[in-house]
């Protein structure tokens, strides 16, 4: 019997043209809202938004978004607390901040708990980071995270609904990798927790700064190898270099013309250009879409109402996570043969 006939090219051409259109949609309508309504941190939601996209390009169901709200409320919630209940007691924040870090892990390295963990992960920094420059605001602050990712995910079905997936289409399961990881979870998620909690501690005053350190250690620690580790840290690398140019121009276009027609319309344009380039060449997503995510939190965060900690250029940013990833990579080199089993040496 002949294969059955897969959807036309030009099917698959509208998939791809209306995938790219909703990524610079939800990017473009997020930025001008939440920069438009003053949120503390104005590129959260577009960045929920478009990673949300990015992993799948059907509608999520009822269920996927219930369960990620409940997920990233109780993360919130969580880092809210250990934050504010050690407040001056380094000991006490240190073990809080080392439970969070260790729970996120033993989820975030499991196949089935993944996407949990890396939510619990992902929010344990921001909430945490931004706690320490300013504890006052530790409830107003998860309130408007909890309400930057209701907009993320708004954005996200208002994108399908204007650049609807065609049904004739359907979306390829990606393949899993070979599983390289020489330690077991447990194992793995403790070496990740002893890299990352020094590194947080040291770095806990300095808010944004800290996060865009933090969060490229933590994702470089949930690769399943060194090597892995390695070529992540250069691609993000790249990408945020992208990204971060584009981001500059942008900023600079807008606080010369300053109204909300321009911001709109120089965050549609940026948003637009990083997807069309996606779209052209699939073989430099690695970088693209890391490039995509900072031009949205860079053009976002040079908007923020409030100063939390350094304002960071993409020069900076780029430079810190290659320190990021060296010391990542340096730690991961001391730590993991104390965590890793001798074999036993042959009887004589």
């Amino acid at each position: 019997m002949s294969p059955e006939p897969g959807p036309p090219a030009d099917l698959k051409a509208l998939a791809r043209r209306n995938h790219g259109l909703r990524l610079a949609f939800a990017v473009a309508l997020g930025l001008t809202i939440e920069i438009s309504r003053g949120a503390i941190l104005p590129p959260l939601a577009p960045v929920i938004g478009l990673q949300l996209l990015a992993m799948r390009r059907s509608v999520p169901t009822g269920g996927f978004v219930i369960g990620l709200l409940g997920v990233i409320t109780a993360a919130c919630l969580f880092a809210y607390a250990v934050a504010t209940l050690t407040v001056g007691n380094t000991l006490l924040f240190a073990i809080g901040l080392g439970g969070i870090y260790l729970w996120s892990y033993a989820m975030a390295l499991s196949p089935r708990t993944g996407p949990i963990g890396v939510m619990f992960l992902t929010m344990g920094i921001v909430v945490t980071t931004l706690s320490a420059v300013s504890t006052g605001l530790a409830l107003y602050l998860v309130v408007e995270l909890i309400v930057s990712v209701v907009i993320g995910i708004a954005l996200v079905f208002a994108a399908h609904l204007v650049f609807a997936h065609p049904e004739a289409v359907a979306e390829t399961p990606k393949r899993a990798g070979p599983a390289t990881a020489s330690l077991p979870v447990a194992r793995q998620a403790l070496l990740a927790t002893l890299i990352m909690l020094p590194l947080h501690l040291y770095l806990s005053a300095d808010g944004l700064a800290a996060m865009v350190i933090l969060m490229t250690v933590a994702t470089m620690l949930r690769q399943p190898g060194i090597a892995q580790s390695v070529r992540y840290g250069v691609t993000f690398a790249a990408g945020n270099l992208v990204g971060g140019v584009l981001a500059s121009m942008a900023v600079l276009i807008v606080a010369l013309h300053q109204s909300v027609t321009m911001l709109a319309t120089v965050a549609a344009a940026g948003a637009l250009l990083m997807a069309w380039s996606l779209d052209r060449s699939a073989a430099m997503a690695q970088i693209l879409l890391p490039g995509f995510v900072a031009f949205t939190l860079l053009f976002g965060l040079a908007f923020a109402p409030v100063t939390l900690g350094a304002q960071v250029a993409f020069v900076e940013r780029v430079s810190q996570i290659m320190v990021a990833a060296l010391y990542a990579l340096c730690a991961t080199s001391l730590v993991a043969p104390l965590l890793t089993p001798r074999p036993r040496a042959a009887p004589t």
